[in-house]
């Protein structure tokens, strides 16, 4: 990738909830390097209305402005899941759980450089997910982050 083209972030819902829970943690600097124009990031509907239940549920109304603050100032590319075949979906179903293949599929379609997620269990851990051969790093943040300071420093 070159160093003039902005790297490609696809955010999993729980980036969204952790950026507005805490101020100061990794998933909420990607949201300050999206900001500065360092990165773009993309989702799918499905994850932005997700992260809007937990976030209003578990977090309260002051978080979800918040939130709605970081989706303003960052204008992410919400990716069409709308086209996506049965086919496609049965490529990957046994990979991750049923509810994390928009997930997936999404970040498939958006061609990313790096899918963000917390999620250890079904993504950062699941050696399932490396038979695809994807062309695309599954990172949490602060890994990202570490990543992106070594390349741009």
């Amino acid at each position: 990738m070159s160093d003039s083209k902005a790297m490609l972030l696809f955010l999993d819902a729980n980036i969204f909830f952790a950026a507005v829970a805490s101020h100061s943690g990794g998933s909420a600097m990607i949201f300050e390097l999206a900001k500065k124009y360092k990165v773009k990031l993309t989702t799918v509907t499905h994850i932005l209305i997700e992260a809007e239940r937990n976030i209003l549920n578990k977090l309260g109304d002051n978080a979800l402005e918040k939130h709605y603050e970081n989706l303003l100032s960052t204008s992410p590319h919400i990716v069409s899941l709308g086209n996506v075949s049965l086919q496609a979906i049965n490529s990957i179903r046994g990979i991750v759980p049923d509810k994390d293949i928009p997930v997936l599929m999404g970040a498939m379609l958006s061609k990313p450089d790096y899918l963000i997620t917390l999620d250890k269990k079904d993504f950062l851990k699941n050696k399932n997910i490396h038979s695809l051969n994807l062309d695309f790093k599954i990172s949490p943040p602060g890994e990202f982050l570490h990543e992106f300071a070594r390349k741009n420093v």
